[in-house]
């Protein structure tokens, strides 16, 4: 661990300098059109969804992310209007069967968006195109059709930012609402049943960036003035701009279980005791050293096969002669003198061996 030491402070310094910087790093600001209710960044709803009680003081606000199924199946209320401001407006079959019976029984779609699913627009008669412009003018321009909205007003915003427009094809039942500086028609009425739908083509027009330009809050709320005044109930979706509420993490379904998070959270700390642990010094591995062969037998065997190629016995028989009387003495301390009548008899005392067998 020690020779690690100096390491972890610079890592540690320079870990903390760099959230230190990020954390007073100027926030950069997000241009994505989001129109969400919560969202204060320029292209957000937060301004207009704060607004709606000033805008309907007598109406409840309720904000839901659910698909328009879901919040609208077996709906029996009366005086609601459903407000769909997102980027883009895609409905599946049964969402938009069930948007045509909720406004055949009298209530109200607003609907604003650059995008509507193909099925929807067959259904209403109409078309979303976009006209781009890019050596024109630096702002586009849009206004009402009903002189008494309109004042003379023309309300202006950046340039390729409100520059789409519908296409009515049933003239009967569409009317139009508002149109741009070349009299392209963005904004529309369409009855069906006892209800109407009003689809708006430039759902910017509903943003914080496009409502604090000017006068164009001006235009926000007029346009929201189409909804009849005594709606009671109005609907605010978040669902095609976030998505299904709760939890859109790929761990929901671990996380949503009580006993699968508990073991998903032993698990992770499990992991960072275990990385705790192997980050102290560990004594390297021994290695394991052979004990020294004992080579005796060998080097007998080895001496042995010499002399027996030699074929020199009578040396082997001198050396076991040598050997045997060395014997004798480490052993028997007796002098070693064959020679000797004295050795015999003293041999054969030290050893109980008749001394007519030893002399032998």
């Amino acid at each position: 661990m020690k020779g690690y030491t100096k390491f972890i402070v610079v890592f540690a310094l320079v870990l903390g300098l760099y959230i230190v910087a990020e954390v007073n790093r100027p926030r950069q600001i997000d241009w994505s059109i989001t129109l969400e209710n919560k969202d204060k960044n320029p292209y957000g709803a937060y301004i207009l969804y704060e607004q709606l009680p000033v805008l309907f003081p007598n109406a409840t606000i309720r904000s839901f992310r659910r698909p328009v199924y879901n919040q609208l199946n077996h709906y029996k209320g009366r005086n609601t209007a459903y407000l769909l401001i997102a980027p883009a407006l895609d409905f599946s079959r049964e969402d938009i069967t069930s948007l045509l019976t909720f406004v055949a029984a009298g209530k109200y779609v607003f609907m604003a968006s650059g995008s509507f699913s193909k099925r929807l627009m067959d259904t209403l008669h109409f078309k979303t195109k976009r006209r781009f412009d890019a050596v024109g003018e630096d702002s586009t321009t849009i206004q009402f059709s009903n002189p008494a909205l309109n004042g003379g007003n023309r309300y202006g915003f950046r340039r390729m930012t409100i520059d789409g427009y519908l296409d009515p094809l049933d003239t009967v039942k569409a009317v139009v609402l508002g149109i741009n500086q070349r009299n392209d028609v963005n904004f529309i009425r369409v009855k069906h049943g006892a209800g109407l739908f009003f689809v708006h083509a430039l759902p910017v027009c509903f943003s914080n960036y496009f409502m604090l330009t000017k006068q164009n809050a001006d235009y926000t709320s007029m346009a929201l003035s189409y909804l009849p005044p005594q709606v009671s109930t109005i609907y605010w979706d978040e669902f095609y701009k976030v998505g299904m509420e709760g939890s859109q993490s790929p761990l929901r379904f671990v996380l949503g279980n009580h006993w699968l998070a508990w073991a998903f959270r032993l698990g992770l700390l499990t992991i960072v005791l275990f990385v705790l642990f192997e980050m102290k010094r560990t004594q390297r591995v021994i290695p394991a050293i052979a004990p020294m062969a004992n080579s005796t037998l060998e080097f007998v065997k080895t001496v042995g096969n010499v002399y027996f190629n030699k074929r020199d016995n009578k040396n082997i028989a001198q050396k076991m002669v040598v050997y045997f009387m060395d014997w004798i003495r480490g052993n028997l301390f007796i002098p070693t003198n064959p020679a000797e009548p004295a050795f015999v008899t003293e041999l054969a005392a030290k050893t109980s061996i008749p001394a007519a067998e030893l002399d032998h």
